[in-house]
């Protein structure tokens, strides 16, 4: 048989109890700090946005607003969600030529960037331009960030900003005039 002196036990089992505190301690931190590390992620990450060609439709514009200079004018986008995964895209005051004939627009990724493009078909040529209301609706949208540039007859963007689509989007972002 085998005999341990109870002083010697004693100092066995208070050692093996200290170890057994310190393990539960090292556990518990780990737990906590994986824990924590997990909390801190994103959302799930989403693939970036392959370039692709939107669904444009309901284009509109309200006419040419001949009583207002260039100088006194707010110019802004409302930006709102609309029935199944749809954008609706207005741009207040943007400036066209006072006789535009037929506004189109398009909208598609390119890079990354989600573009609308509104642009005139000007069947003469005209020396004189106004502020017009534009207004597209998008399909397609998913729920994520965009980066996005709008476009009036120019090859350069009248408006870069970025937004997050959701069902509850619902916002007005101001822009400088150009």
């Amino acid at each position: 048989m085998y005999f341990v002196p109870t002083n010697q036990y004693y100092l066995l089992h208070f050692k093996y109890k200290k170890m057994k505190t310190q393990i539960l301690k090292l556990s518990l931190f780990c737990l906590v700090f994986v824990l924590m590390g997990a909390s801190c992620q994103n959302e799930e990450q989403l693939p970036p946005l392959k370039d692709n060609q939107l669904t444009v439709s309901e284009i509109k514009t309200q006419g040419c607003k001949e009583n207002t200079k260039s100088t006194d004018i707010e110019r802004y986008i409302e930006l709102k969600a609309e029935g199944e995964n749809q954008l609706r895209v207005k741009f207040i005051n943007a400036t066209l030529s006072c006789c535009p004939g037929e506004i189109t627009s398009s909208a598609f990724i390119q890079n990354e960037i989600l573009k609308v493009v509104f642009s005139e078909q000007t069947p003469i040529l005209c020396n004189c331009i106004c502020s017009y209301d534009l207004e597209c609706v998008i399909g397609s949208m998913e729920n994520r960030s965009y980066n996005i540039e709008i476009y009036v007859r120019s090859e350069n963007p009248k408006a870069k900003f970025t937004f997050n689509y959701s069902k509850n989007l619902d916002s007005r972002i101001e822009i400088s005039p150009n």
